[in-house]
């Protein structure tokens, strides 16, 4: 009869450390938002951020700083690598290569106003190309409505002229093309999403 020998069985399991590296928030271009391209000067890398998104996981300006900083750092390929915006989307308004952050945060805050009063992220920016830098966060007190000029001057005056006071000969004969040409030193007329819109000087 021939003995077996039972030897213990010895199972190894190696450890092994894997890190994942996260994606910075804002990764990525959207059609429809605000976006800009962050590109590092000396090897021409660059990447597209969607600045409203980076905007909305924000609580307060430090912390949209920090997320601003992550995203440029993740485009330099080293510590002394200098960045600049080569482009942007829906920023021209404010656009430069070295856009700084508070400006680009006040706009998004004024563009955050904007749709959540159900208007366009491209109302917003022909607002501001419109209107100037000085007047981000003033789009409600400036925004008048939708209307064509025509549909504008005809409404002003329904509402500013007891048209019952005077002769339907007059008020049938009233040229609303030419009354725009009086109103164009208080309002102006803005075209966005193929649609005009009037705003207050």
């Amino acid at each position: 009869m021939v003995k077996l020998r039972l030897y213990p069985l010895f199972i190894f399991i190696m450890a092994t450390q894997t890190t994942t590296k996260t994606q910075p928030i804002g990764l990525g271009l959207h059609d429809d938002f605000p976006a800009i391209c962050i590109q590092d000067y000396e090897t021409n890398n660059f990447q597209w951020f969607d600045v409203y998104e980076i905007f909305q996981n924000s609580n307060d300006f430090e912390e949209f700083v920090n997320l601003m900083n992550k995203a440029r750092k993740s485009v330099l390929t080293s510590v002394s690598s200098e960045w600049f915006y080569p482009d942007c989307q829906y920023l021209h308004s404010i656009y430069s290569e070295h856009l700084d952050d508070c400006t680009l945060f006040e706009y998004l805050e004024s563009l955050d106003d904007v749709l959540s009063d159900g208007h366009s992220v491209s109302l917003h920016e022909e607002f501001i190309a419109n209107f100037g830098d000085s007047c981000i966060g003033d789009f409600s007190d400036y925004y008048v409505g939708e209307f064509d000029t025509k549909e504008f001057s005809e409404h002003y005056i329904e509402n500013t002229v007891d048209l019952d006071s005077i002769p339907d000969i007059i008020t049938s004969n009233i040229n609303y093309e030419n009354v725009w040409y009086d109103l164009q030193h208080d309002y102006v007329e803005i075209e966005a999403d193929r649609s005009t819109y009037i705003f207050r000087q």
